[in-house]
């Protein structure tokens, strides 16, 4: 299979923050709501889901933002199969930079991701929800 027939659509913008109640606010007054919110595994913050229109939108606690102008951290794309999908990308010769395919305790069922960067440092996350 080609990549492209692993990849259902966008999943999420991730967005880290050090305002986590202010920018949920703020995106609540764009009209989106809180899908999902939980405890981060790595440091215990908090992490936020919110949707518009299908739009996800990832918030999460980190005090080490940048701030600067458009800090998006990764691009997030829908997927199955990751295990297959996972070998066509080595098999591709991407970059990854993640530590294989990870696992966290997000959603119901927790998710198993992997991480690429792409020619100008820009963070495309594979990520399948367990169902």
């Amino acid at each position: 299979m080609q990549v492209n027939q692993y990849i259902r659509g966008l999943q999420h913008l991730g967005i880290p923050t050090k305002k986590m109640s202010e920018s949920i606010v703020f995106y609540e007054k764009l009209g989106f709501q809180i899908i999902n919110e939980e405890n981060q595994v790595n440091n215990g913050g908090q992490v936020a889901f919110l949707e518009n229109q299908r739009l996800v939108i990832e918030l999460w606690d980190n005090v080490e933002a940048t701030g600067v102008s458009g800090a998006i951290d990764h691009i997030a794309l829908d997927v199955v199969n990751i295990q297959d999908l996972y070998q066509q990308i080595q098999n591709e010769k991407m970059n990854v930079v993640s530590d294989g395919i990870e696992t966290l305790h997000y959603w119901k069922k927790g998710i198993s991701y992997f991480i690429v960067a792409g020619p100008n440092g820009e963070h495309i996350e594979f990520c399948q929800i367990n169902l």
